[in-house]
């Protein structure tokens, strides 16, 4: 692998877990925004305006900036009751396949939600609640993780055209690497 793919792939890593950071972050402001709305029902019986729309929102962050980074990972709920009794080379034509057409079909999707996104941007698209909240920067999140899972399924489909191996080889193979690298706790 040259330097500049090094480089190219280290970038896109950290990207990737930028945008789980991100997606953490997400999940701390939905659950303080649902503590507050709680304490604000219980104690002074009063809604916090546009908690539940916020919260639905944030939703898409949490559910689509982790994807590329599961899939590193390879960290998706996988059914492989024959795909794991297939020889080396079978799995390999299967997971190319797959990998063309699920990076294909993310690409479009990227392609298809970024225009959305913008065309929501520009009319100024609002959730209808107790308190109109705009949609486009939650909209924004599905062309950022379904682009950085395209990108991925790429790069993994270009490793196995030129290395062979498969993602979850590659998957156990940077977990490994990370508990070597990583220090022992002191239990003492």
């Amino acid at each position: 692998m040259s330097n500049f793919a090094a480089i190219v792939i280290r970038l896109q890593d950290r990207l990737e877990e930028w945008f789980c950071y991100v997606s953490a972050f997400a999940v701390a402001v939905m659950m303080l925004i649902t503590t507050v709305e709680v304490i604000g029902r219980s104690l002074f019986y009063k809604s916090v305006p546009g908690s539940y729309e916020y919260v639905s929102l944030l939703f898409v962050y949490l559910i689509f900036l982790g994807l590329a980074y599961s899939q590193r990972r390879d960290a998706h709920i996988t059914i492989s009751l024959v795909y794991d009794h297939l020889p080396r080379r079978a799995r390999q034509i299967v997971q190319g396949v797959f990998l063309l057409i699920a990076m294909v079909f993310f690409a479009v999707l990227t392609v298809t939600s970024a225009d959305s996104t913008w065309t929501n941007y520009v009319l100024g698209d609002t959730v209808l609640g107790t308190i109109e909240i705009e949609t486009w920067w939650a909209r924004a999140g599905v062309p950022v993780g379904c682009g950085l899972l395209a990108l991925r399924f790429l790069t993994q489909f270009l490793r196995l055209a030129t290395t062979g191996e498969l993602y979850e080889e590659e998957a156990a193979r940077q977990t490994a690497a990370q508990v070597v690298t990583e220090p022992a706790e002191d239990v003492s």
